[in-house]
């Protein structure tokens, strides 16, 4: 069968969309050997943050082609052990991959790959640069000596769990929020226990001064109905989003978002307490994104719910 293609697959470098959309438009294309998506293919929509994006797969055809990507690819093993073939730059590798191992591609990069077993994975997309900064701003490196170190069904708990957040957490109202913080943590984590490019130096710990401190927080409760972003609060700080997120841990014990899931929940609890709002305005006042997500979370820390709660503060 001739190849039909909206993508050429051997040009430059694409964009992780262009290859969805290509397996989208071709799903029994053949070519060199191997076979593109089938029909029962799902994919979701992607999830998308800072220079970066999120894609579960399953069900794909075990014999796929990867085009050379315009991002660094994180793949998470899902679904149990497998068995993973890749072919590409004159070599060919086997490796037996437990669930919950992870493999990465560096951008560029043109293989086949073929698995035996389970068929689902999710994709994680980052930009060069992104990669780059992270490295700048949290090691001592020049991030031109460092290469994304590729491996294949690499077994690593903590890059698990991390992914597993991810994907968890993934369409609640906070995602974004919660996920920078996750990819934030999932990348140094590979930079660290990479073999590529020498060994990275994590530098002294970062702390906040009591000022600073004060005026994020002061920033969280004067804009609580709106979104906050990591950026929003490591700007207020005067720190790149990296560092703030380590020194904020390091000075308050919390990480920026449940400390600021906490400030939601205190001003939630004041209204409950000394207004008559509807539980529902309280929602949106506190910057909960609906009244469901406002009562479960509050729930959550709180072991009540909010009418319960506010018909037990006023005896």
């Amino acid at each position: 069968m001739q190849a039909v293609s909206v993508v050429d697959l051997n040009s430059a470098k694409i964009r992780p969309e262009q290859w969805r959309d290509w397996a989208r438009s071709a799903p029994m294309t053949r070519y060199s050997g191997a076979m593109a998506f089938d029909e029962a293919t799902h994919f979701p929509e992607p999830a998308y943050l800072d220079r970066a994006s999120l894609q579960s797969w399953s069900d794909t055809n075990p014999d796929m082609r990867q085009p050379a990507l315009d991002h660094h690819l994180i793949i998470l093993h899902q679904g149990g052990p497998k068995r993973i073939e890749r072919t590409g730059g004159g070599a060919r590798r086997t490796v037996d991959a437990l669930d919950g191992a992870s493999t990465t591609v560096e951008s560029g990069s043109i293989y086949r790959w073929q698995t035996q077993g389970p068929i689902a994975f999710a994709h994680l997309y980052i930009a060069p640069d992104r990669f780059a900064d992270m490295v700048a701003e949290n090691f001592d490196r020049d991030p031109r000596s460092v290469g994304f170190a590729e491996a294949i069904g690499r077994p690593d708990p903590h890059v698990a769990r991390l992914f597993e957040l991810m994907l968890a957490s993934r369409g609640q109202p906070e995602w974004e929020t919660v996920a920078e913080f996750y990819l934030d943590a999932l990348l140094i984590r590979l930079a660290t226990t990479s073999t590529d490019g020498a060994a990275f130096r994590m530098p002294s710990k970062l702390t906040l001064t009591r000022p600073t401190i004060s005026r994020v927080r002061d920033y969280m409760r004067g804009n609580l109905a709106e979104r906050i972003s990591l950026s929003d609060l490591a700007q207020i700080a005067g720190y790149s989003r990296y560092h703030f997120v380590r020194a904020f841990r390091e000075s308050t014990g919390l990480p920026p978002y449940a400390f600021l899931l906490n400030e939601r929940l205190r001003a939630a609890k004041h209204l409950l307490q000394h207004s008559d709002a509807p539980i529902a305005e309280i929602a949106q006042k506190s910057g909960f994104a609906t009244h469901a997500h406002f009562s479960a979370r509050f729930r959550e820390r709180m072991g009540v719910t909010p009418a319960e709660y506010r018909r037990r503060a006023r005896g």
